[in-house]
């Protein structure tokens, strides 16, 4: 049986065998609820070690504080199978830092440094909506490869438009 998790869903809702973990029940434009309600904060990654095939971790860190990053790593390497898949998808601080100061007043820029803060959800998301972390491919690779990945490789998972992208892929 195939396992595959998709940690901080948002509004990426994905088919089975995909189960789509997020700290919403249900985000405003879903047209359903997300499988399990989790805190990546607080909550372990409640499965045994070695039953994933895949894990995709979408903005998952930059919504969360550095405190927080060494553990959720080590935590998708655990439950992963050797061999498994992790998909990182994150926002790349350098590239949306240079388009800032270019122009200050850039409100894509802004929104992607800081987060939509309840502009896209509601203001009762804004909690969520917060960036709270940076990430640079350097800083991402060396948690990722801290934590036992190999092979961490930089890909092109959205369109050119998403100017802001850091989507990397790596295997247990």
């Amino acid at each position: 049986m195939t396992l595959c998790l998709n940690l901080a869903s948002g509004t990426d809702l994905r088919p089975p065998p995909w189960q789509n973990w997020d700290i919403v029940k249900r985000w405003p434009t879903n047209p359903r609820d997300c499988d399990r309600v989790w805190d990546a904060r607080s909550d372990c990654i409640d499965l045994p070690d070695a039953s994933v095939d895949e894990i995709c971790a979408g903005y998952l860190l930059t919504h969360v504080s550095y405190r927080h990053h060494a553990p959720l790593v080590r935590e998708m390497h655990r439950c992963l199978k050797p061999g498994g898949k992790l998909v990182v998808d994150e926002v790349d601080m350098a590239t949306a830092c240079r388009r800032w100061l270019a122009n200050p007043r850039d409100l894509d820029a802004i929104h992607i440094l800081h987060g939509e803060v309840g502009t896209t959800h509601g203001e009762q998301f804004e909690e969520y909506d917060a960036h709270r972390s940076a990430l640079t491919f350097v800083t991402l690779n060396e948690l990722l490869t801290k934590a036992g990945f190999r092979s961490v490789e930089r890909f092109q998972i959205h369109a050119s438009t998403v100017w802001y992208a850091l989507s990397v892929r790596c295997v247990k």
